[in-house]
Order: C-alpha cells, then structure tokens, then sequence
C-alpha cells in the first residue's frame, strides 16, 4: 500500500503528463515508471555530458535496451524530492519511430530568458559570464517561478524538478568532498563554485532585481539543474539550448538506441527510435563518449564500466609540468615554453591564455621540473614541493608581471593529440642547451643523432624504413624539406624524438611526474578495485562510490603512462646495449636485442598497443638513427686513422 507521499509524487507526475498531452505533445507509446530500492541495486550507472563551445554543458545528440544495461538513475530512493524512475516502452516499437514529440510552446530556450527584463540587462550589459547559454535559461526559470507563481505556464514542469541535487559535487559536504582527495575534480568543483558565485554578484550588479526572485542558494540550484537537463537545438536554423520537459527524463547509456532533435516542419522537440525497442523495456537517451570527471561535475554520477564496444574508455587524467625555478636554462626554456600564449594561441585542448578555464587549471601546483642529464631522477621530496605550491616565472628585470608557466594536459588512453603534446612537453622540459636552442631558433630539428632523421620521419609517416638510404639522397632532401616548411615553433610542437637520451629523460620525467600524482592519492588502485566490490560500504549510487570510481579512472590512466614510461626506458636500455656492442673492439653478444623485445611484447597481451607502435616505431626509428651516426663516426675515423 502507497503512503501519501507516494500519492503526491504520483500525482504531481499525472498532472506534468496531463499538461502536455493538453498542449500538443505526444509520448503515447511511452510510460513514466518509478523503481524500489531493489530495482535499483540492479542497476550500473551510465551517460554522458558535452561542452559546447563558449565551455557549457548540453546534451548532444549521440548509444541499446539490453539486460544489465548501464544505466544512471538521479537518486536512490522514492521521496517527494527524488526518485528513481525511467522511460518505458508500452508496446513494441520499431526501429524509426518518433516515440516524443514536445512542441515548441513547451520547450524552454535561451531566447525566453533574453527577453526578461533582467536577460535585456544582461545583454546590454559588459558582463563576462561563465556559461551565458545556461545564464538565460535559469533566468526564466527563476524568474517565471517567482513572478507567475502557481499561474506560471510551465508549473507543471516546475513541480517534478528535483527540490536538492545532493548527488552533483558542488552540493557536496566536506566529508564527501574528501573522497575526492588527490583528483584534480576537487579543483574543478571549486573553480564551478566561484563561477557561479561571481556570475551571482555580478548580475546583482548591474540587476539588483536578481535578488528579488532567487536567492544565491536557488540561482546555484537553478545553474546545476540547467547543466544537467539543457540540450543543444537547432530552431527555425537558429543555434540555440533549450530545457525539453520529458525528453529531459530518460537515463542514459551507450550505445544509444535513440536520437533526438528539432524538427522544423513539425515545430516539435522530436526522440526517433534507431532500433526496436521491446514492450516494457526501458528507452534511454545517450550524452556520448565522455570522461567521467565530466559526468560526475555536471551530472552527479560516474559510470562503472566506462568504455565504449571498442575497448576505448574516454576516462581523462590531467598531468601537470612545469618548469624548475632553479634551472640554469630558466630564461632560455622559458621563453620557448610561453611561446605561443603571448599571442593568446590556444594550448592543449582548446585552451587560450585568455580562457578562465585555463586560468583556473595554471593556478594550479606544478608537477614536474627538468631533468638533468647527469641526474634523470627528483627526489619524492622535492617533486611534492613541486607538486604544492604553484610556480611563476620570477620577476623581469624590467619589473613585469610574473606569468604561470604551468601546463596541464588531459590525457586518457590513448595516443591522441593530448598524448602527443604531453610527450612534445617533456621533451622540451628535459632539453639540453643545445637542444634547446635547436628548438627554439633552428627552421628544422636534428631528430636523430646525425641530424638525418629519415628513419624517424618514415616511421612518423607509417614506414618503416628507408631502403638504399645511400642512393636516397633526394628522398632524404625531400623529407628534411618537409620537415623545415612544416615544422611549428611552440613548447607543444616538438612532436619528434629528438635522439635516444633526450627522449630517455623524458620518460624519466613522466615516470616522475606520474608517481607523484599518484602518491597524492590516499589510497592505491588496487585498494580502490577492492572498494567497489563492498556495495555496504560504497552502495550502488551513493556519492562515495561515484568518487571511489571516479578516483579509480584516474589511477589506471596514470598506471597506464607509468607503464608506457618504465616499459620504453627499459626498451632504450636494450638499444643502448646493442650501440655499446656495436661499437665496442671486442666482439660482446648482446643475449636479448630489440627485435627479440619487440616479438616479445607483440607477444604480451597486457601490452597496450599504443605503447607497442611507440617502442617499435618511434624508438626502433631512433635506434636507426643512433646506428647509422654510429657507422658514420666508424668511417670518419677509418679516414682519419
């Protein structure tokens, strides 16, 4: 038997469906259904978010009604603030079927929210606002639950919004923010908490109203829950965001069964089925291939099992480097490192100098410094110095203003563009002053040894080698042309090795760099993996074990380098045995050379392949290099002698 709070829920979402049936909407082969407790243990989370541009959160158009689904669900228990429910189908429905279908009347969009009075202010207004899509939305929302009250048209929509978002971090308390303790999320989260503070004050500014219909707790409610229900439309061919009662409330996994958009002859929100969808079976919705760190901040869950039918798991670590303040090449490195942002060019992931994002990620501690070839390795001491307090350029002569010269890249498991600025990074950060230098004034780069890259720039180009390099000598002028016409001068552009002991310090130092970030957590993956089996001390979505998996994904993307680094310095030790028996009188037999080590990992299942294309390509490209500087070095002396 239902209690009367169980009445009240139901029947506040009899009347929301009531309203838009009357109002032209159209859901009839779907119904809303609430889960118990033990439904709800059955269940693994799953979705996704997507940053447009100007840095808000919307959903995007992008993956299945299976058993054991993952599925994110906005709470854990019925009450009349939160409950578990889902979109189900009533009858079988075929692939292509428009399953909803919300007109335009219904949808709430940016526009509305810019002919407010206070959204005019706004507009007329010099105000650099965080997320200004997001801004107009929950002006009207507040502003039209404020004015029109109980007579507002959309007070139906109103009274199913969650009263308390508890699950999304911002609302988070002390203790739970401490399960969080070594991610970089703790930072976001306080970096989206001082947005919306000044986005707050600063409206009050310029619109004292503001004050009047929300206070600063409801304008931080009103900002979450547009984040977490506003999706990215296309009306009348007009780019603009929009809240889509309804739509809003299917949960989310991938692959998606379903697409969404605007349609413009039927004047309609519109959800089309890319599949059959059983009778009974849940309908979801799908936010893409993202990182959990962003699921978990704008949406208040992480997905257990985050990878995509591939094997790919968008899951994202951000490493931080910087740069030593005692490094005798301080003003030399320097000068190249912020090469670049002078001009406001952007870095790493569509970051500019000016963006407050990467402001916010710069004012962060460094985690790295340079590595000295005498010395490749810091002391644990000395990196989580590095790592807690945050680093800038020490003063001018001519007394400007100091500059971070932090970098933080996000990387995941992958060798993708993040990757390849990590690594181009590290390279610079451990350069000689020759090859600093090099870098920094050459129109070219001396990739290998000899300064005659053409193994590597072969191997970069997907061959493995040069056949008859000594009658190649136009296909070698050729790829140096290549390489002097297309070759960038910033920090993130070094996407070459340089030769064998540049890129042996590198790895060093990510080896370093990754250690630390992973000593800054309390507890070890392993601990972690073990953690999430107990369902009493970390229940099925509970804030500590979103965390706990949040955490988790950190850790195997920082486990993950760190393989990738000892793996490929163990490789370059190989190599450097077989150039030491090169060129050595007597004739030493290397036991295990780098073809032997290349079939071996080939072999090993529990290589990544990304760290296989490295040490084959990339290093075996380099040890090309190195041979033949050898042979050119054996015949100067042959002529010599």
């Amino acid at each position: 038997m239902m209690d009367q709070s169980t009445d009240k829920i139901i029947d506040k979402y009899k009347v929301f469906e009531d309203w838009l049936r009357c109002n032209g909407a159209e859901f009839s082969l779907l119904e809303l259904r609430s889960y118990d407790d033990n439904h709800a243990n059955g269940m693994s989370c799953g979705g996704g978010v997507e940053a447009d541009k100007d840095g808000t959160e919307e959903k995007k158009e992008t993956k299945e009604s299976i058993p054991d689904v993952k599925i994110y669900q906005e709470s854990c228990s019925i009450s009349e603030d939160s409950e578990m429910r889902g979109v189900h189908a009533k009858i079988d429905i075929p692939t292509d079927t428009i399953c909803v279908a919300i007109p335009k009347k219904c949808l709430i969009t940016v526009e509305m929210g810019q002919a407010t009075e206070i959204g005019q202010i706004i507009l007329k207004s010099d105000l650099d606002l965080d997320a200004p899509k997001h801004i107009f939305l929950m002006i009207y929302l507040l502003w039209d639950r404020k004015v029109n009250g109980e007579n507002s048209f959309f007070k139906p929509y109103y009274d199913i919004l969650p009263k308390t978002l508890s699950n999304i971090p911002i609302f988070w308390s002390d203790q739970e923010l401490q399960y969080l303790k070594g991610s970089y999320l703790l930072t976001q989260i306080k970096d989206r908490l001082e947005a919306i503070t000044e986005d707050y004050y600063s409206i009050c500014e310029v619109a004292p109203q503001l004050k009047n219909i929300a206070t600063f707790d409801e304008f931080k409610w009103a900002r979450m829950c547009v984040c977490s229900r506003n999706f990215g439309l296309q009306i009348d061919g007009h780019r603009t965001s929009a809240l889509v009662p309804h739509a809003d409330m299917l949960n989310h996994h991938r692959p998606r069964e379903t697409k969404w958009s605007y349609d413009d002859e039927l004047q309609a929100f519109t959800i089309t089925t890319l599949q059959p969808i059983a009778a009974g079976s849940q309908v979801y919705d799908s936010y893409g291939q993202k990182c959990n760190h962003r699921f978990l901040l704008n949406y208040g869950f992480a997905v257990e099992d985050n990878s995509e039918p591939d094997g790919f798991c968008p899951n994202e670590v951000p490493i931080a480097l910087s740069m030593r303040e005692d490094d005798p090449l301080y003003d030399l490195r320097y000068e190249f490192w912020m090469r670049g942002e002078h001009e406001g060019c952007n870095f790493s992931g569509g970051f500019s100098r000016s963006d407050p994002t990467l402001s916010a990620l710069m004012s962060m501690v460094a985690a790295s410094a340079n590595v000295n070839r005498s010395n490749t390795n810091m002391g644990n001491d000395q990196m989580t110095e590095t790592i807690n307090n945050s680093k800038t350029s020490p003063p001018h002569n001519d007394g400007s203003t100091l500059t971070p010269v932090v970098r933080r890249i996000r990387v995941c498991i992958s060798n993708n563009e993040n990757t390849r600025i990590l690594f181009s990074l590290l390279r610079v950060l451990v350069a000689n002053q020759e090859e600093l230098r090099a870098m920094a004034t050459s129109p070219t780069l001396p990739f290998g040894d000899s300064g005659r890259s053409v193994y590597l720039s072969k191997a970069l180009r997907g061959s493995n080698a040069v056949a008859n390099r000594e009658n190649s000598q136009d296909s070698s002028a050729t790829f140096i042309a290549i390489q002097r016409a297309a070759f960038l001068r910033t920090c993130k552009d070094i996407r070459n090795p340089i030769n064998l002991s540049n890129e042996k310090a590198a790895l060093a130092l990510l080896l370093e760099v990754v250690a630390s970030a992973l000593g800054s957590y309390p507890t070890t993956l392993s601990q972690d993996r073990v953690d999430l089996m107990n369902e009493v001390a970390y229940p099925k979505f509970s804030n500590r074990r979103h965390a706990k998996i949040q955490v988790k994904g950190e850790k195997e993307v920082l486990h993950h380098f760190a393989n990738w680094a000892q793996t490929a310095i163990n490789v370059i030790g190989v190599i450097e045995n077989e150039l030491k028996s090169n060129q050595s009188e007597k004739n030493v037999v290397v036991s295990t050379g780098f073809d032997e080590i290349m079939q071996d990992m080939e072999d090993d299942e529990n290589i990544h392949f990304t760290v296989l294309r490295y040490c084959r390509d990339i290093l075996g490209a380099l040890r090309k290099d190195a041979f033949e500087t050898a042979r050119h070095k054996g015949q100067i002396r042959d002529l010599m002698g």
